[in-house]
């Protein structure tokens, strides 16, 4: 009988040991495939970009814009160790100064709750108004003057919330007169003085004219400092948060708790802007933003702390922007043309179609953005662009595009170098997007297109760029 008891013992304890040796090589593999899981929902380009020892700055027009877009990047940026600034533009005050401060204090909540300390967030302290043409952005941008004052509703001059003054007060002592020269010199020395290595910015396509009006004072400020300080180089990513496909259709609501879908191209996306979606940058999402319960997604999350937006409205329009990815378009400003003295053939002083216009850092015109082209004035074969440096480089890419309208177009052109070599190129895209020539690498001092066949009445360009043989990387 003992015997029996004995051996009922030890075959207990042999399955004991049995299934505790089962469990531990359970959660070993269970640990491996959550590994595996999370590298699958990294990809590569987000850590090496996110990365320790970058500087990565966040611009938005409004407050929550930079929720809606860039929570993800913020978080992977946090989470990577890389250094992470947010310049928030305008004070969401079109219903008056009490809620653009609520909007300021909301603002502090959802982005430290994505790690960023309170230091890091910087208000620029802007006026806030309608959507449209009337918008204060696009008033700021195209006001008579650089002192011309651009009232908002509730100020005409820079302010913020009293624990939290707004740049230009902490950066020269006053606030700032809603004018361009200040908002120009506000961002400039705000991107100067942090000298990023990426730039994240409502894009040049967004349908809000705050957004792509934010756009082109960065792009201007970018050529300013670089014109000064010809290594700084930044990568713009552009990101869409109204398309032009209406705040009702784009972006697609979620179905409440279903696994999380990717952004979807916007139906007008060719129609309306020269964005190419296959060329697009998709940064996954961290895992805690992608579970399918809202309750503990930590993007959703963030998009809540903004009570006064009432996120939940219009269908849950802002959650719809909780998506397993972020969307972005990438620029990159090591393009030398920036600093070269350009001359033409002739240019449409009376529309502003200036030959300078080649290097403004907009690679776009007719319809859309007609005052950011070059344009020869009656010239077809025989018009010409010059860029001149006034020290060597060693150059290998080429990037030009054409006026984006359909009936000027350059099929066939010459293109010399100092050294005494061409080349001969065309036809460029008919629609203003991007024709890439790469060749041997040579020195030159200056670079000249000529247009050999064209149609149309008045050639010219919308951009044109060149690139050093060894540029600094990103």
């Amino acid at each position: 009988m003992t015997n029996t008891i004995l051996g009922i013992f030890f075959i207990l304890l042999a399955l004991s040991l049995l299934y505790c040796i089962y469990n531990i090589i359970k959660k070993k593999n269970a640990h491996n495939v959550q590994s595996e899981y999370q590298l699958d929902y990294n990809f590569d380009n987000i850590n090496s970009i996110l990365s320790k020892g970058k500087k990565v700055l966040i611009l938005a027009p409004h407050q929550d814009d930079e929720a809606l877009m860039c929570s993800g990047v913020i978080s992977h940026s946090i989470n990577n160790g890389a250094d992470v600034k947010l310049g928030v533009i305008t004070n969401g005050d079109k219903k008056g100064k009490k809620r653009g401060l609520i909007r300021i204090r909301e603002t502090f909540t959802a982005m430290e709750s994505l790690g960023i300390s309170s230091s890091n967030i910087h208000f620029f302290g802007y006026g806030d108004t309608e959507k449209n043409g009337n918008s204060f952005m696009n008033r700021l941008y195209n006001a008579a003057a650089d002192t011309t004052l651009v009232p908002s509703y509730a100020s005409s001059q820079t302010y913020s919330t009293p624990e939290a003054p707004e740049y230009h007060f902490t950066r020269f002592g006053v606030h700032g007169s809603y004018d361009r020269a200040t908002f120009r010199q506000d961002l400039n020395s705000f991107i100067k003085e942090y000298n990023p290595d990426y730039i994240f910015v409502t894009s040049l396509y967004d349908s809000h004219p705050d957004h792509f009006i934010l756009y082109k004072f960065t792009v201007e400020a970018i050529i300013n400092i670089k014109q000064l300080q010809p290594e700084f180089s930044p990568i713009i990513y552009e990101y869409l948060i109204h398309s032009h496909d209406g705040d009702d259709d784009w972006p697609a609501r979620n179905d409440k708790n279903s696994v999380l879908e990717s952004f979807s191209k916007p139906a007008t996306l060719e129609t309306h802007t020269l964005l190419d979606w296959g060329q697009r940058e998709t940064f996954l999402v961290p895992i805690e933003m992608q579970t399918a319960s809202r309750s503990k997604n930590k993007k959703y999350a963030a998009i809540s702390k903004y009570r006064s937006q009432r996120p939940s409205a219009n269908n849950r329009y802002l959650y719809s922007y909780v998506k397993k990815d972020e969307v972005f378009w990438k620029r990159d400003f090591s393009n030398i043309a920036y600093l070269a003295k350009v001359s033409v053939s002739s240019e449409n002083a009376s529309t502003d179609q200036l030959g300078i216009k080649v290097i403004d850092g907009i690679a776009d015109g007719y319809p859309r953005f007609p005052a950011n082209e070059w344009v020869a004035q009656g010239e077809t074969t025989g018009a010409w662009v010059k860029l001149s440096w006034i020290k060597p480089y060693i150059v290998s890419k080429i990037r030009i595009f054409d006026r984006p309208n359909l009936d000027d177009h350059i099929t066939r052109a010459l293109i010399t170098f100092s050294d005494g070599t061409t080349l001969t190129i065309g036809p460029l895209p008919n629609n203003g997007s991007c024709y890439e020539i790469k060749f041997a690498a040579r020195q030159i001092e200056w670079v000249k297109m000529t247009v050999v066949s064209a149609n149309g009445a008045n050639v010219g360009l919308s951009e044109f760029e060149i690139y050093e043989e060894n540029p600094v990387c990103k």
